[in-house]
């Protein structure tokens, strides 16, 4: 019976030892996959953030390409850089190929910009734009409101939708 007792005894306690064992290895399991997940959280949200600034660098780039210039003929050239095809055709609704008699530049003042995420490559922005305008010698400064929609093409952020919503 004494022998008995004690087979179980050595029996229990090699169960609890490997019990014990098994359980530290998972725990130490859980620990590494935790700070894996850690590490792949910080990725993600650092590369959202470079994504963020891409779009944000060239909506601001487009506005200063936009509201920027001492030659209003020049200009266009200097915008489709930054917008596609439907772009380029919201941002000048009623261009025209002529060339302008009228002196015009135009200065962007300030520039104030809200971003929201649609998906990993459409990005909307509303902007608030200071802008001065001088044609034939006279100076007008405006507040607008504009938003813009960001598309990434080919690896390269562009406007895709520029509108005017406001002035103020």
């Amino acid at each position: 019976m004494k022998t008995h007792i004690s087979w179980i005894c050595v029996c229990f306690f090699v169960f609890i030892l490997t019990a014990y064992w098994f359980h530290g290895a998972q725990d130490s399991k859980i620990d590494q996959l935790n700070k894996k997940n850690d590490l792949l959280i910080e990725k993600n949200k650092e590369l959202s953030q470079i994504q963020s600034e891409g779009s944000a660098k060239k909506n601001k780039e487009f506005f200063e390409a936009l509201l920027d210039y001492s030659d209003i003929d020049k200009r266009y050239e200097a915008v489709k850089k930054y917008t596609t095809e439907k772009g380029f055709d919201y941002a000048f609704p009623s261009r025209s190929d002529k060339k302008h008699s009228i002196s015009v530049q135009s200065k962007l003042r300030s520039l104030e910009s809200y971003s929201k995420p649609i998906d990993d490559s459409t990005e909307l922005f509303l902007n608030i734009v200071e802008v001065s305008t001088t044609a034939n010698s006279v100076t007008s400064q405006q507040v607008l409101i504009v938003q813009t929609k960001m598309k990434k093409e080919k690896n390269k952020w562009l406007v895709d939708d520029v509108q005017v919503k406001g002035n103020g």
